[in-house]
């Protein structure tokens, strides 16, 4: 049975493998007629690796005429290539592998394409496509980051402290962007706002001309930062002048005049309520030997008490004129009867030896002319004086704006005795009687 089988199998066996050959070759041809071989275009974004071969050399490297895309043909059979897309390929640039030209300070990278899929199913063509690069050298830089605010607070309220944290910008990239960097800001919008305002800040990057710089070429240590701006209430307070020193002789002082008669200051509630007035100092305007005004700019910020500032810095200077004026000198005379006697006591009494007492004042031409005796208050103390003939300070008061050298009179103190006869102490001294031409005085202060 077994010989009868193998007979059978070996009968005409060439003649049978033909048969088995054709249909083979019938079933390729079929095959390949029906799910042929093809070729299409992918497009791939190169991968670069290893990157940092070129870094640790002190060098920064750009992509040049966007080489980091390519275009390949792949070879597949029809049913493969219809299930691919770009997705499953892979286009490497091994910057190990880079081939630089230091002169021209360019580079090429040739780029390896693989497929993720159907690897053995598929052809991916053999010509050579590179990453074309730009190199420079690697500069890094620390920058202090600026504030500044933008925006419009309300009327009553004013900026205070902006602080921004950390304030330490560390960038990294090719030196022909770092080295344009000119300095960095943090900006802060504080519109309308009447409470401290605190903000996270992607840094800005500016050139010398204040030109925004691209930072994708850079590397910075810091996303972002925080910017703290604190949001204070405002106050008008009134300003006290006052002047050390005295005029030159024959010269007084008169008043001050200055402008603007307020200043607006900036602080905390609790602050503010502290202040009322602002008191500048004497010593920021002196007058000694002042012979006509002076006039002094005098910046007010500097004696501001501590926790207010001024609202508006370029608001802080005050005009100073402190009025000078040559007084006028004068002599009068007043009599006895006008000055009023104190303290005398009620045992004694008290002649003046002198029939006028004569006055030398000086002030304003206006007020020396002004002048009515009738106003002129006098007087002596004679409560510690004892019986006999004594020089006492006459006290006078002329009104504002008159002076007047020290003044003395003579006068003799008696005793009273139980009949109301005086008793004198001292022998009697001469009365001076005024002459014709002191009489027309006297007739003239009146």
């Amino acid at each position: 049975m077994v010989r009868r089988a193998w007979k059978v199998i070996t009968n005409n066996i060439g003649l049978k493998l033909l048969a088995a050959l054709f249909a083979i070759i019938l079933w390729l041809v079929v095959v390949n007629i029906d799910d042929p071989k093809i070729s299409e275009r992918f497009t791939a974004s190169v991968v670069i690796e290893n990157g940092e071969y070129i870094t640790e050399q002190g060098k920064y490297y750009e992509v040049l005429n966007d080489t980091n895309t390519i275009v390949f043909v792949v070879t597949a059979k029809r049913s493969y290539i219809e299930k691919l897309s770009s997705t499953d390929f892979k286009a490497v640039a091994n910057m190990e592998n880079a081939a630089i030209d230091s002169e021209k300070g360019t580079g090429k990278v040739p780029i390896e394409v693989t497929a993720l899929r159907y690897s053995s199913q598929v052809t991916i063509s053999k010509a050579t496509q590179k990453l074309e690069i730009a190199l420079d050298n690697l500069a890094q830089e620390q920058f202090i980051i600026g504030v500044e605010t933008v925006g419009t607070l309300p009327e009553d309220c004013a900026l205070g402290e902006v602080a921004v944290t950390p304030n330490l910008l560390k960038v990294s990239g090719p030196e022909s962007v770092v080295s344009r960097i000119d300095h960095v800001v943090a900006s802060i919008d504080v519109t309308n706002m009447t409470a401290d305002v605190v903000a996270s800040v992607i840094p800005a990057l500016y050139d010398s001309d204040d030109n925004l710089i691209d930072k994708s070429e850079l590397t910075l240590n810091l996303a972002t930062v925080t910017v703290t701006a604190k949001i204070l209430d405002i106050k008008d307070v009134s300003l006290i002048f006052n002047v050390s020193g005295e005029p030159a002789e024959g010269f007084t002082f008169t008043g001050i005049e200055f402008e603007p008669k307020t200043i607006a200051i900036k602080g905390t509630a609790s602050a503010l309520n502290n202040v009322t007035a602002i008191n500048i100092p004497e010593k920021a305007l002196d007058i000694s030997g002042a012979r006509e005004d002076i006039t002094q700019v005098i910046d007010v910020s500097e004696y501001l008490p501590a926790g207010v500032t001024a609202a508006d810095a370029s608001k802080t200077k005050v005009t100073v004129t402190a009025h000078i004026a040559q007084l006028t000198t004068r002599t009068i005379n007043i009599f006895p009867s006008m000055i009023d006697v104190l303290n005398l006591p009620e045992e004694y009494e008290l002649s003046f030896n002198s029939a006028i007492v004569r006055i030398t004042v000086s002030g304003m031409a206006d007020d020396i002319a002004a002048l009515n005796m009738s106003d002129v208050k006098a007087s002596i103390d004679a409560g510690q004086l004892a019986p006999g003939t004594h020089e006492v300070e006459v006290a006078l008061d002329f009104g504002e704006g008159i002076f007047h050298d020290p003044v003395k009179v003579s006068v003799t103190v008696t005793v009273i005795d139980e009949e109301g006869e005086e008793e004198p102490e001292s022998p009697d001294e001469p009365v001076e009687e005024p002459d014709e031409g002191e009489e027309n005085s006297r007739i003239d202060e009146e």
